[in-house]
């Protein structure tokens, strides 16, 4: 009797998965962690098992990364639907010199300690220090919202900054993955061969940012006009969905991949977040692919080298909390008073989905970007920092409130 289909075990791993993920969101959501932890724990241990058994084979993995890569473009989209650029425009004043100040440590100090202490390469040394340029503002903001601050000046200023973050992030990776090819090649003319990669990048990007401004200011008016004379609600949602996959799929054609894209794609329908999450029925998709993303992070883990992993792990934590407090506590206490300074720069510490898909993208072209290693160690970054965060800065706000 032959064995299972491939489609079969997807279906099978896709149901098990997804029920696993959804008390798992609870479970976390219960004890105060982010849900991303259980997720990345539950792509752990099916690599653990699939290590042992050897459930997964080649085409089932090939479905996963599909639904992993959904789960990408559902979470940036999600991202950008949630900034507003009029508004970042408004307060880039005041968050601008924290902002600037926290990516530009927090980038140096993973470089150096990449580069200077764990004797990495040039470009693994580049990639973590982009990683460790985000934050994660998922993180932080249910925190702030429980102590209900979120909308004290502190708290609005670290939520511009953490945007800014993730923005920023979103553009330093493009940049970096532009100039990858030829920091791997390497030729005679080394910065000539960089520059005009930078500058064809900065043309392409141009464009592209032309393109998302234009849309948004002259076609999302009126295509949510159109499709409410038209469409259903939860109709028009997937058409918006639809649009925004394009977009993300035009970055990638482009050379940015569906991460930049994603991001913008929301961003362009930022002016209408109501419309797009109207009926919850944007968030049953959010929660339906967004694990995904997180679990198949987990599952490229190797088991056997999580435990090597955590000493590099350890040394890149400390570059990840030193950089964030040092780079960001400085500009914020020019900017505020030292208490709020310190509640700014412990909400930058969490490192999870901006740092996790330069991570992810830079280890899919292979061990010259980063190794099994090193991405094991940026998973234990992102873990622990996921981890202590919200329960230190809860406790902060509750005394300063």
């Amino acid at each position: 009797m032959d064995g299972p289909s491939t489609t079969t075990l997807l279906i099978l791993f896709i149901g098990l998965s997804t029920a696993a993920a959804m008390l798992l969101r609870t479970g976390c959501e219960r004890i105060g962690i982010p849900p991303l932890v259980g997720f990345l724990l539950l792509g752990i241990g099916i690599a653990t098992l699939d290590a042992n058994v050897g459930m997964l084979t080649a085409e089932t993995e090939v479905g996963i990364e599909l639904l992993a890569q959904l789960g990408l473009v559902a979470l940036l989209f999600r991202v950008g639907l949630g900034l507003d650029p009029r508004r970042l425009l408004a307060k880039l004043p005041s968050a601008s010199v924290i902002w600037l100040g926290n990516i530009a440590i927090a980038g140096l100090m993973g470089y150096a300690v990449a580069q200077w202490v764990l004797g990495l390469e040039l470009i693994p040394s580049l990639v973590i220090a982009v990683a460790l340029t985000a934050t994660s503002i998922g993180v932080i903001i249910p925190v702030w919202e429980d102590a209900g601050v979120l909308n004290s000046d502190a708290g609005t200023l670290t939520v511009d900054v953490a945007e800014l973050d993730d923005i920023s992030g979103i553009v330093l990776m493009a940049l970096l993955f532009a100039v990858l090819p030829v920091l791997k090649d390497g030729n005679g003319a080394f910065w000539l061969s960089v520059g005009a990669a930078a500058g064809e990048l900065a043309l392409l990007f141009g464009g592209f940012v032309i393109f998302c401004w234009l849309f948004a200011r002259y076609l999302t008016p009126r295509l949510y006009r159109f499709l409410h004379r038209w469409e259903r609600t939860p109709e028009h949602l997937l058409t918006v969905i639809a649009l925004g996959a394009v977009i993300a799929g035009i970055a990638e054609v482009l050379g940015f991949s569906l991460a930049v894209g994603a991001l913008f794609a929301g961003i362009v329908f930022s002016a209408y977040p109501e419309q797009v999450r109207s009926n919850g029925a944007y968030d049953l998709l959010y929660d339906f692919f967004t694990p995904y993303f997180f679990v198949a992070i987990g599952l490229h883990l190797d088991p056997t080298l999580i435990l090597p992993a955590l000493g590099v792990g350890l040394v890149l934590l400390i570059a990840a909390v030193a950089g964030k407090l040092i780079g960001t506590y400085l500009p914020a206490w020019l900017m505020t008073d030292r208490k709020s300074a310190w509640l700014i720069a412990i909400s930058m510490l969490p490192r999870a989905e901006i740092a996790m898909v330069i991570v992810h993208q830079a280890y899919q072209l292979g061990p010259w970007a980063i190794d099994a290693e090193l991405y094991g160690a940026m998973a234990v970054v992102a873990l622990a920092t996921c981890l202590f965060t919200p329960p230190l800065l809860g406790r902060l706000l509750t005394r300063s409130a």
